[in-house]
């Protein structure tokens, strides 16, 4: 039996389940009710016994003990059958499930709404004790609840639906179950078309079923008749240079119709129709499925991106054969295999020149670009093996740039280069870049290394743009991650009513605190520049640090410091750079010119630009103090160490000397080092990152620090043999890549054969998928048939998946293993939602007669949501036992009263009859008791009001004006609460009447005088 639980925390079950296990006495039930079978069977055998034992008993007594005994029985059996007090509630809730994927059209939508509005103000079934409760959930990619089931909820009222490029019904259904409140009878209602992209719907309805819950639908009927669907384009995974191959458009159209498809390839259009002026063919589509094959030449190496669009001709006086735009375009990727491509990017020619002459003479396929016109995506980056970067600082990259770069490493298998310069590595701005982590050395230098710190103040006045705050917010935490732990940072700000440190000058340490602080930050308006800068300057001036240097951001607006005091700043080489944002006017501009240059600091205008920079400024800032990381003196030899590796086979046991690097620490794990400098400092390191390999060289390429090196016979073979290891192999077998969509899954496919042509069997096939957004998941293939290996991966959402997958394989006869890569793309340039061109009622259908529910009409009079038919009332119940028990113990009690103590039960019927009666009388003596006491007092009034010669007394001369007769009280005021002795007063009182009531208390106060009297003489005897 399945018991739920109601708000007060009382158990509760359906009220169907209850009459199985238990009986029900009007409102009291019985959880246990082979109990109360003791009742007739104890009763008999009691009134059996009674016949004796209670037999010397009078009539009335004898009746009396029996029946309390039988109740007795009762309350004992009633109370061991466990009964509870029983509640069942009226109320009926309904949840509303609305499908709000864009496969909805939207005057359906709103349909739904008003479906809703009008379905509350219909209702049929309310009443003074029933209440009715409505909510709302809707269901696109992601469920969210709307509106909780409640009595107020009168509308439907959608705040947040999320993605409404995929339908999750199964999902919102398990939501609504869990909004469903629990002291009510529940309706669910589903309105949707029925088509879904992700779970199970009847699967979900299983559950509601299970707890007797209907589930009613309201199919949302449409179909288009005029649609045609770009479903796919189908390209080779891989290719050679200069191969021809031939792309396939799979169309579906509803109906015959005619369109333009055209064809880009690396964003250049394909001519398909060379009689044309135009690059696009006019194709004619046949109702169902139409393959066109599209001829292109792969005429360069690396990824070959293609894009189809399918526009449908709109002939004279007839409607367009095609409704839906989204999902007339598809995209394919061709992995073009040739000789292994680097790409150098560098911000200056001359910085990479030798090295790029190097490789050239290698027979490497070098590319040269500057981080703004390198490439912009991962895809883009997969057209090169390896990746070298010269001498290039971190905020010449956006965050995508470098979030990309750290994939193409780990999970697309590319490889990473990355050398020296006054403006890489740490002093370049990369410590707490994505890259970082892909580089075998950390960039905070060793605690134990005692090198000069760098000083940064961040001078902070308000950001007067859209989200000012959270920008000003980000740009300290972009400036205070640039820096190593052991540099120093302090945030200074106007609030309060003055200038004060928000975070003192101290250590970066582990950000923790400073992070804290940053978000501690008000944005005050300033009015003056002086306070904060003299603050910046004495802490900076102070500081044991090597470079120090200080940000101020504001909009202009406060006063100049004075010039004696950017005079201090330029004695003490302290700079100045300035962040300019929501300046008002070139005035306000100018003032922060004047503080930036004569500091020999920068200025930056962001004035309606791309704030989205602020970081990367902030980052190049900061590195102006990382320059404490760099070491320059006189010419070492590094030491070669790490043994023998592949890297530096055949170079020698020595290397030129060196004049300058910059200083990192060394990371543990399976880094490899090669060459070390001063304490021990890594100098050139290896590693395995992921999937693909890195490589990082600390001093430079140029004759700034390796003028020797630029000369030296091995300088080729020392470049070429790096790239060459961290470059992504090549495959030593012909491998074919195919891949099929499976609705949210892709298959991959990969036949391979070895160099002689056979079947190659055993192979191990790992790798990764590089999802569209940035993050990334393991791949493992197994073998399914003689060189054919096969895995699933997950492409729910659209865009594009890059799978590069790494394989070994045992040389036959003892040779040597084969090894090599293999890469595939499955693109997704639409949901699936886009490809539904009808409803899907009879799931609906379905759905609603397998739980119980009906299936609704639209009219939200026949339809009554809210009807009570088929639903199953929550009932609560409490406890009694307790007080059945109570009631029978002292009912026992009576019990033994009447029997032992011999009441007579006819006796004390008499004697309260009697004391009624008693108590009558006595209330009316009372009242003639008070009776005579009034008169007797109004007679006392009327003597004492009479003269003694019984003439009448003289009346008073006005109203309550006192008897002059009587003496009155006098008060002894020098002694407040003292009264004044007299002597006998001059006036006698008269005497009273001998025998009247005045005389027999002189005769009492004479007796108890005499009394004391004696009683005082024996004290003295």
């Amino acid at each position: 039996m399945e018991w739920r639980c109601d708000g007060w925390g009382h158990a509760m079950m359906p009220a169907t389940s209850l009459m199985l296990a238990s009986v029900r006495v009007g409102p009291v039930q019985f959880d246990a009710p082979i109990w109360l079978l003791l009742i007739p069977v104890l009763w008999v055998f009691t009134v059996l016994i009674g016949r004796r034992t209670i037999s010397g008993l009078g009539g009335a007594t004898r009746v009396t003990a029996l029946v309390v005994r039988l109740l007795v029985i009762a309350l004992l059996a009633g109370a061991m059958a466990e009964p509870n007090w029983r509640r069942e509630s009226k109320d009926v809730s309904v949840t509303v499930l609305i499908d709000a994927s864009k496969s909805i059209p939207g005057s359906v939508a709103r349909e739904i709404d008003q479906y809703v509005d009008q379905a509350r103000g219909a209702s049929k079934g309310g009443g003074a004790t029933r209440e009715e409760r409505l909510g709302v959930v809707t269901a696109a990619k992601s469920a969210y609840v709307q509106v909780l089931p409640s009595r107020l909820a009168r509308k439907v009222e959608r705040v947040t639906i999320g993605a409404e490029d995929g339908t999750d019904l199964a999902s919102g259904l398990r939501l609504a179950m869990a909004v469903l409140p629990e002291d009510a009878a529940n309706r669910i209602v589903i309105a949707s078309d029925g088509n879904e992209t992700v779970g199970s719907l009847f699967q979900a309805a299983e559950a509601a079923k299970a707890a007797g819950i209907p589930i009613d639908v309201l199919p949302l009927k449409y179909k288009y008749d005029a649609e045609v669907i770009l479903d796919k384009l189908v390209a080779p995974a891989n290719a050679r240079r200069g191969e021809n191959i031939t792309l396939r458009a799979v169309l579906n159209a509803t109906r015959a119709t005619r369109g333009r498809l055209s064809v880009q390839m690396n964003g250049e259009p394909v001519d398909l129709d060379p009689d044309s002026t135009t690059d696009a063919a006019v194709i004619d589509l046949r109702a169902g499925v139409n393959v066109v094959p599209i001829p292109v030449t792969a005429a360069r190496t690396g990824p070959q991106r293609f894009e189809a669009v399918f526009e449908p001709l709109r002939e004279t006086g007839t409607a367009s054969g095609d409704t839906i735009a989204e999902n007339n375009r598809a995209m394919a990727v061709t992995f073009v295999g040739g000789e292994g491509r680097v790409l150098v990017l560098s911000s200056s020619t001359e910085e990479s020149s030798d090295l790029v002459k190097a490789l050239r003479e290698a027979k490497l396929d070098v590319s040269v670009a500057s981080p703004e016109s390198g490439p912009s995506d991962l895809t883009d980056l997969n057209a090169y093996e390896c990746v070298v970067l010269v001498n290039t600082p971190a905020y010449a990259f956006s965050i995508k740039q470098q979030d990309d770069l750290k994939q193409y490493i780990h999970d697309s298998g590319g490889g990473l280069v990355m050398v020296g310069g006054p403006d890489s590595f740490g002093a370049g701005g990369w410590i707490g870049s994505p890259i970082e982590d892909a580089l075998p050395i950390r960039l905070d230098p060793p605690q134990k290394r005692n090198m000069p710190r760098g000083a940064l103040v961040l001078v902070i006045h308000s950001v007067e743009i859209p989200q000012g705050v959270f920008f000003g917010r980000k740009v300290c935490e972009a400036a205070a991650g640039a820096l190593s732990r052991l540099d120093l940072i302090g945030i200074t700000e106007y609030g309060n009513g003055g200038t004060v440190w928000t975070h003192p000058l101290s250590l970066v340490g582990d950000g923790s605190l400073v992070r804290q602080r940053v978000n501690n930050l008000q944005f005050g308006d300033m009015p003056d520049f002086a306070p904060s800068l003299d603050m910046a300057y004495r802490a900076l001036n102070a500081a044991d640090a090597g470079q120090k240097h200080c940000i101020v951001i504001s909009d202009g607006d406060p006063a100049l410091p004075s010039n004696a005091l950017l005079q201090r700043f330029r004695d003490s080489k302290i700079s100045i750079s300035t962040v300019g944002i929501g300046v008002h006017g070139v005035n306000e501009q100018n003032n922060l010119k004047k503080l930036s240059q004569p500091t020999g600091g920068r200025h930056y205008d962001v004035t309606g630009g791309d704030v989205t920079t602020l970081p990367q400024i902030f980052i190049k800032e900061a590195q102006t103090v990382r320059r404490s990381l760099i070491w320059e003196g006189t010419p070492f030899v590094p030491t070669v160490t790490g043994g023998a590796s592949e890297s530096m086979r055949g170079i020698g046991a020595s290397v030129p000397p060196i004049g300058g690097y910059v200083v990192a620490a060394e990371r543990e794990g399976l880094t490899l080092v090669t060459l070390r400098g001063k304490e021990n400092d890594p100098i050139l390191a290896q590693w395995q990152y992921g999937l693909g390999k890195s490589v990082a060289f600390t001093s430079d390429a140029t004759s700034r620090w390796a003028s020797a090196w630029i000369g030296w016979p091995q300088y080729r073979a020392f470049w070429e043999q790096h790239v060459r290891w961290a470059m992504r192999p090549g495959g030593s077998a012909s491998t074919k890549v195919v891949t099929e969509n499976r609705g949210d899954e892709t298959l991959i496919v990969v036949e391979a054969v070895d160099p002689t042509g056979e079947r190659l069997n055993f192979a191990n096939f790992q790798g990764r998928l590089a999802l569209p957004g940035g993050e990334g998941q393991d791949i493992t293939l197994r073998q399914v048939g003689p060189g054919r290996y096969e895995g699933v991966v997950p492409t729910d959402r659209p865009g594009s998946y890059i799978a590069t997958l790494r394989y070994t394989a045992p040389g036959k006869d003892g040779a040597t293993p084969l090894i090599g890569t293999v890469q595939a793309a499955v693109s997704r340039p639409f949901a699936d939602e886009y490809r539904a061109l009808e409803d899907n009622t009879p799931l609906l259908r379905q759905v609603a007669e397998f739980t119980g529910g009906r299936v609704l009409t639209f009219d939200p009079q026949k339809d009554d949501l809210w009807n009570q038919k088929g639903l199953k009332f929550p009932v609560a119940t409490r406890p009694i036992w307790l007080y059945v028990a109570l009631a029978a113990i002292t009912l026992f009690l009576a019990d033994v009263g009447v029997r032992r103590v011999r009441i007579d039960v006819r006796k004390i019927a008499r004697s309260a009859a009697g004391v009624f009666k008693r108590s009558k009388a006595v209330k009316a003596g009372e009242i003639g008791n008070l009776r005579g006491a009034r008169e007797q007092a109004r007679e006392r009034l009327r003597a004492r009001s009479s003269t003694p010669e019984g003439g009448a007394a003289p009346a008073a001369s006005r109203k309550f004006e006192a008897d002059r007769s009587m003496p009155s009280a006098e008060l002894n005021l020098e002694k407040p609460g003292v009264p004044i002795e007299r002597g006998p007063s001059k006036i006698d009182s008269p005497k009273p009447a001998a025998g009247s009531e005045e005389q027999g208390m002189s005769a009492l106060l004479k007796a108890k005088k005499r009394a004391r009297d004696e009683m005082g003489e024996q004290d003295k005897g």
